[in-house]
């Protein structure tokens, strides 16, 4: 379930990832599906007869229904595992992993007329799917929901908002918080992050210098005060917002990451590396990549990581597991005061099933209550339902380390990412290029400058 942060480049971005096959495309996978093929399908295999796009087809599912539930491997946890078994012990739906299906993967299904019925899915993979017309979006549904969808926090569901329509159903809820080896700040006599947010102290400008007075040592001993290798885009949006920045302008027809604000906060998280040494450069980080999950927490756990930042679904293979003395805190604040990155994981319904009641049936389950328990027993999540939010300290198991106070906070300073149809071609250009940035190869404002261009024509396709 752990967010994986790195992207990798892997040939010019403008073009489309390479298909499942060598036979088949992406770029034909996706005219396949946006033509003939898709037209077929809807056909064959889309609503009833005499429903609109405002009214689900059919008044529920009846009868024995097997259905297709695609993801990647990494998605469908112990957690998720766990859910689909109650869901399966209810009635006669039930729920087939279908363990290794991706993008390509599915895609190729769907033009071959042959779709898995649901997808587990990242809010900033499923827009292949869109852009291809094989998604359903799911407001019809929602709106005839009385019971569930309503006590849903509103930003876990604007994850999947795009095109004013809604298109995925969240199992998962996770903010980026503050996480620090208590001991290595005791060990030299400093306040902890959670003692300046008491004392309305904790802004990135701290952030910085306990990192830096947290720093010690050398080679494989070194300490590092705040581990940030992230070069995703969006997972760096828990920086660039406190400081100010937007991604897009409000058209969404050109970057907005030329900004003053934009620039300051790309330099500022490349500088913990390259000018401050605070956090692991490539080679220092060759020690921590045989870990478990070697982007988040790998340093922090091994005693080596003064200060991190995490999403709570990637808590579980380090910093849970850590046997010193940990705190945490919200995430700091910047000029424009807090705002807080996070996801929420989910399902998606695939417009070539042939089981779309059925298959809403499972969305929803997952996003219930019951799915909520599970998910905070397995502690990769936050409460999505605001009836449980509002009971945070008795609703979710909590080990004594951990603060519903800051946890509460990142949920109420939460802001949905504006993820856009080419957002993973956009992804993976940033990504390469930040690389070179945190090395002190190019700074910001270079790195920017020749990204742009790239970006808005991206934007615009």
């Amino acid at each position: 379930m752990a967010e994986r942060a790195a992207v990798k480049a892997t040939g010019p971005v403008m073009s489309s990832r390479k298909a499942i096959t060598p036979r088949l495309t992406r770029h034909q996978v996706l005219l396949a599906l946006v033509g003939t093929a898709a037209a077929g399908l809807a056909a064959a295999c889309g609503p009833a007869a005499g429903s609109t796009s405002e009214t689900p087809a059919g008044a529920g599912a009846t009868g024995p229904v097997t259905l297709r539930y695609a993801a990647d491997k990494s998605r469908l946890d112990a957690g998720v595992q766990q859910v689909i078994g109650l869901f399966n012990g209810r009635g006669q739906i039930k729920v087939e992993p279908d363990i290794g299906a991706g993008v390509d993967k599915i895609l190729t299904q769907a033009a071959a007329g042959d779709p898995p019925d649901v997808t587990h899915t990242h809010p900033r993979d499923y827009h292949a799917w869109v852009n291809a017309g094989a998604l359903i979006p799911l407001d019809a549904y929602m709106k005839k929901d009385k019971q569930n969808v309503p006590d849903i926090v509103p930003t876990a569901l604007d994850y999947w908002l795009r095109d004013g329509q809604r298109w995925g159903m969240p199992n998962n809820l996770s903010v980026q918080n503050v996480f620090f080896n208590k001991e290595l700040f005791d060990r030299r006599g400093l306040k902890a992050p959670d003692q300046y947010e008491k004392e309305g102290k904790w802004t990135f400008e701290t952030y910085l210098d306990l990192a830096r007075q947290l720093t010690t040592g050398s080679g494989e001993s070194k300490v590092f005060g705040a581990v940030w290798r992230q070069d995703a885009l969006d997972i760096q949006l828990g920086m660039l917002w406190p400081f100010g920045a937007e991604l897009w302008d409000k058209k969404v027809e050109r970057t907005m990451l030329d900004s003053k604000e934009a620039l300051e906060a790309i330099q500022f998280q490349a500088d913990l590396t390259a000018k401050y040494g605070v956090s692991p450069n490539d080679d220092e980080w060759k020690q921590f990549a045989a870990a478990p999950s070697s982007t988040w927490g790998a340093a922090f756990s091994a005693g080596k990581g003064a200060i991190e930042i995490q999403p709570n679904d990637s808590l579980v293979p380090h910093v849970l597991a850590a046997t010193f003395q940990k705190g945490m805190a919200p995430m700091p604040t910047g000029r424009a005061g807090r705002i807080v990155r996070g996801l929420a994981v989910g399902a998606n319904i695939l417009k070539g099933s042939k089981n779309q009641d059925a298959a809403w049936e499972w969305a929803n389950f997952q996003a219930g209550k019951e799915s909520e328990k599970v998910m905070l027993e397995s502690h990769v999540s936050l409460p999505w339902h605001k009836s449980t939010l509002d009971r945070l300290e008795q609703t979710m198991p909590m080990l004594p380390w951990e603060s519903a106070a800051a946890y509460g906070e990142g949920v109420k300073k939460l802001r949905a990412t504006p993820y856009v149809k080419r957002f993973s071609d956009i992804n993976r250009l940033y990504s390469a290029a930040y690389v070179a940035t945190r090395a002190g190869q190019k700074s910001a404002v270079q790195m920017v400058t020749e990204l742009k261009p790239q970006i808005d024509a991206l934007l615009k396709d």
